[in-house]
């Protein structure tokens, strides 16, 4: 191959790369978040809701604790009381649910009463990964949140959060290099709780009024 072949053959594999990146970064913007809230939620807006304990579909272990400590701790900035995290442990040790798959068993309406809470509030990660493609190096994590009406079963509010984290595109193999050891060593617990402040963005807010002087730190718990 003579070298003004190589050059095109170059140029356009070039050309073809960075497209493609340009294209997916599109995809990723379009796609980063979906939510729903039920048209009656004014209705039957809760005023106690109980967090239970999320689950984990990715391969990263102890994820879903970042994520449940993340709604916990924020949850009453959106002006809602919620109930105590030992009172839902020793339900939970109650009931005998060891995992979070297990609470399919019981209907909304024993775990409503058994908790003293309007609504329950569940969750769960999809994915925590990293993704090695030719042209770039990321971490893909996402969650969803759901709030049910205790009384009927009812979704009331759906959210969910799907984020690249800090991509960044490499063409030759050092930077490539560099980005998967930056990746490799990043927090997944900063990009959960970056998750979890936007999803909760969506929640309508409840009755409780808040104190705005320190948010995350005024919990309202109910300890039954």
């Amino acid at each position: 191959m003579n070298n003004t072949c190589f050059r095109f053959v170059f140029i356009w594999l070039l050309g073809a790369g960075l497209l493609y990146a340009e294209c997916a970064v599109a995809q990723d913007k379009a796609a980063e978040e979906s939510w729903e809230v039920a048209p009656d939620f004014e209705k039957r807006r809760p005023m106690t809701i109980a967090v239970l304990p999320m689950d984990n579909l990715s391969l990263e272990e102890g994820v879903e604790e970042a994520l449940y400590q993340q709604v916990y701790q924020r949850l009453s900035s959106r002006g809602y009381a919620k109930v105590s995290v030992d009172h839902v442990s020793a339900v939970m040790k109650k009931l005998g649910v060891t995992v979070p798959g297990l609470l399919g068993g019981f209907s909304t309406i024993q775990l409503g009463k058994e908790l003293h809470a309007d609504a329950l509030l569940l969750g769960q990660i999809e994915q925590a990964a990293s993704v090695h493609q030719a042209v770039y190096d990321a971490v893909v994590v996402s969650c969803s949140l759901r709030l049910i009406d205790v009384q009927t079963g009812k979704t009331l509010w759906h959210a969910e959060q799907w984020r690249t984290a800090h991509r960044q595109w490499a063409l030759d193999p050092f930077n490539m290099l560099l980005n998967t050891m930056g990746h490799a060593n990043a927090s997944r617990e900063d990009r959960v709780a970056y998750l979890v402040q936007e999803m909760l963005k969506t929640l309508p807010r409840g009755a409780i009024q808040v104190d705005t002087g320190d948010l995350l730190n005024r919990a309202s718990v109910i300890k039954p």
